[in-house]
């Protein structure tokens, strides 16, 4: 019986580091199809100006919210995409934000000796402050994504990479944070080692003022606390970005049934014993990997209002598109490990009272007469 090789195994993975690559290749491969075909060839052109379009959105939404301000809070219901957005937007920033700390450096390196002989004293301070930036994240770069700190662990899609942590010597100003930084503070009403009970804590309420005023830095947070600390914060920050719900637009709909007919098909072939064991891990494999593939392609498109702190309205609705399933994903393995009864064993109580006592059919039939069939079936 042929087996799944390691390149095998090794290819699967890899599709599943490229989600948006997925998804071109998904939707062009289906667009060309419709457009050969000669009757689907309005349907297959729309299909590529739609992903031309979801694209150019994509790529664009990260400098919308440059523009929106150094610190913007997303707040809205559970589910709502809150931190898949606050996550994903700090990531994408981050990556703009390395490219132009490093452009920054080289350029600013360029005009020291021009700096120092004219005195200029500041320009050569802030640069200091930026080039210690530029070689602290430089020498971590191929274990740690640049310029992105986060206060759940993110992990980049393609290398592995993971976001620097927030500790709580961060909030109370102990630890430096380097210049060009985007800070994901997931959840901001939550206790991430900090007493945010006291509202009136003067490093914790001074760390969202000192950094947005006297450093080059941006805020992604996500809010659904209503302490008094989580309204502090909230206050202290630009815009919030009221977030209404999200919607997985192209869908691979077609590549979705076929996984649903496949898995349907090795089941009832499973449970009627058919297959070999060999055989069988066989296909379970190729569907694990389906499913974990068609999931990547597509994307969210995540509908939002943006409101000052005190609640006004700034412009009009807006949907932001992202990869189905974005660049960067959070750790669960951490989740798991902050579980509290992770390892206690499973005892659901309650399903011992769920007993049936026997009942006399023939009792009941004998009674009924001509309804006998009929009851028959209601009593099975």
């Amino acid at each position: 019986m042929k087996q799944h090789n390691s390149e095998w195994f090794a290819k699967q993975e890899a599709r599943l580091q490229e989600p948006l690559k997925n998804t071109v290749r998904y939707v062009c491969r289906w667009a060309i199809f419709k457009i050969c075909t000669g009757f689907l060839l309005i349907w297959g052109i729309v299909e590529l100006i739609s992903l031309r379009k979801e694209l150019r959105n994509f790529s664009s939404f990260t400098t919308e919210y440059l523009r929106n301000g150094r610190a913007t809070t997303n707040d809205g219901a559970p589910g709502a995409g809150k931190t898949f957005l606050g996550s994903n937007a700090a990531y994408f920033l981050a990556i703009e934000r390395w490219e132009e700390l490093k452009t920054d450096y080289y350029t600013q390196k360029s005009m020291v000796s021009e700096w120092l002989r004219s005195g200029e004293t500041d320009k050569l301070e802030a640069f200091k402050s930026l080039e210690e930036s530029y070689l602290f994240y430089k020498e971590r770069e191929n274990d740690l994504i640049p310029c992105l700190i986060s206060t759940i662990p993110l992990r980049e899609y393609g290398t592995g990479r993971m976001s620097y942590q927030v500790t709580p010597e961060i909030f109370l100003q102990k630890d430096r944070v380097p210049e060009y930084t985007v800070f994901f503070n997931d959840e901001i009403g939550e206790d991430q080692g900090v007493d945010k009970s006291d509202t009136t804590n003067p490093y914790y309420l001074a760390f969202w003022r000192f950094p947005r005023h006297f450093f080059d830095g941006l805020f992604m947070n996500t809010n659904q606390d209503g302490s008094q600390a989580a309204i502090a914060v909230r206050r202290s920050t630009d815009f919030n970005n009221h977030i209404y719900g999200q919607e997985w637009v192209k869908r691979p709909t077609a590549l979705e049934n076929r996984f649903k007919r496949r898995e349907q098909r090795y089941l009832k072939r499973l449970n009627a014993g058919k297959y070999s064991e060999e055989r069988a891990e066989y296909i379970a494999q190729e569907l694990y990997y389906l499913k974990k593939y068609y999931r990547t392609i597509g994307f969210r498109e995540i509908t939002c209002q943006l409101m000052t702190t005190k609640g006004a309205l700034v412009g009009e609705k807006s949907k932001i598109i992202l990869p189905a399933i974005g660049g960067v994903q959070y750790d669960d393995r951490t989740y798991r490990k902050q579980y509290r009864c992770k390892d206690k064993p499973i005892e659901l109580r309650g399903w011992e009272k769920l007993t049936i006592e026997e009942y006399d059919h023939e009792e009941f039939n004998t009674t009924l007469g001509e309804s006998k069939g009929t009851t028959k079936r209601r009593a099975a």
